[in-house]
């Protein structure tokens, strides 16, 4: 069996380090909570995010969830309300997060250009080595407010 995943990746796939902090908003259909998480990697055709363990909250392949929106590089608020099929989960009990990977479901035009930004952002970020950035701080802080706000 061949191991290297990048021979069956559709998509170009940008990764970021926890550093970057770039944060997406997740919700359950049907639930208005938001759940905060961290964006490790991104293509047009889906995310991997990690997110803090919490008891209440349990993953499966094949649940689905929204992706509700996103911070780019540039600190920008990128509202996307994307669909998005878990493809596999990360959950061991001595880690303090579960990791996420999602197929993202009928993105819409406008959405697949503001991602295709996102990546070519990243990619560029990457080669000039500037993904340090203090972003974490700055989005923490805009997501605890929007909980709080609008949640």
């Amino acid at each position: 069996m061949n191991q290297n995943w990048e021979h069956h990746r559709t998509h170009q796939r940008v990764f970021f380090s926890h550093k970057a902090g770039l944060t997406a908003l997740l919700s359950l259909p049907g639930l208005r909570s938001a759940i905060p998480s961290k964006i490790v990697d991104l293509s047009l055709g889906g995310m991997a995010c990690t997110l803090l363990r919490h008891q209440n909250l349990i993953f499966h392949k094949k649940d689905f969830l929204n992706l509700v929106e996103f911070y780019n590089l540039e600190r920008k608020r990128i509202t996307a309300n994307i669909s998005m099929e878990i493809r596999w989960v990360l959950d061991a009990e001595n880690f303090n997060n579960i990791g996420l990977g999602f197929r993202f479901i009928d993105p819409g035009e406008t959405m697949k250009q503001a991602l295709r930004t996102f990546i070519d952002q990243g990619l560029d970020a990457q080669h000039v080595g500037i993904q340090k950035t203090d972003t974490q701080a700055f989005v923490k802080k805009e997501i605890q407010v929007k909980v709080k706000t609008e949640y």
